[in-house]
């Protein structure tokens, strides 16, 4: 079974969400056009990068990246990619866009690669490990 990753695009968006199985990933979502229109946002702001692993022509993967200079880095950009899901964990396709992010990262001189994960288990785990990430446990969250 073939797959490609490709970076986002707006007609994406209603695929994007059926990946995210129940509306508790995302309780806070926005509705209609203001749910669209951010996500336009999103896909025309050059420190947004956001690709899709299609298999089959059907979207089965996601993951979202945010290039930024930070203080702690002496101003070096870094990158933080904060959405990533996949269907069933589907280890091949998780590598590859995992591989396109860390690219990205490359390309634009990012000195880290911050992967927040909230739902890990041990497959991803193993395959963040395989894509060379380490497990930390230094991230807080509040939430608003």
């Amino acid at each position: 079974m073939k797959f490609i990753v490709r970076k986002a695009e707006e007609k994406d968006l209603s695929l994007i969400e059926s990946l995210y199985e129940e509306k508790r990933d995302y309780p806070h979502s926005p509705f209609g056009r203001e749910k669209r229109e951010a996500f336009r946002q999103m896909l025309s702001d050059s420190q947004w990068h956001i690709f899709v692993g299609e298999r089959n022509g059907i979207i089965s993967a996601f993951l979202s990246m945010r290039i930024e200079r930070r203080f702690e880095n002496f101003m070096k950009p870094s990158a933080l990619i904060s959405d990533i899901k996949a269907t069933d964990n589907d280890a091949e396709i998780l590598c590859a866009i995992l591989s396109r992010a860390i690219a990205v990262a490359m390309e634009n001189e990012c000195c880290e690669i911050s992967l927040c994960d909230k739902n890990v288990r041990a497959q991803t785990n193993s395959i963040y490990s395989i894509c060379g990430f380490k497990e930390s446990n230094t991230f807080y969250l509040k939430k608003i």
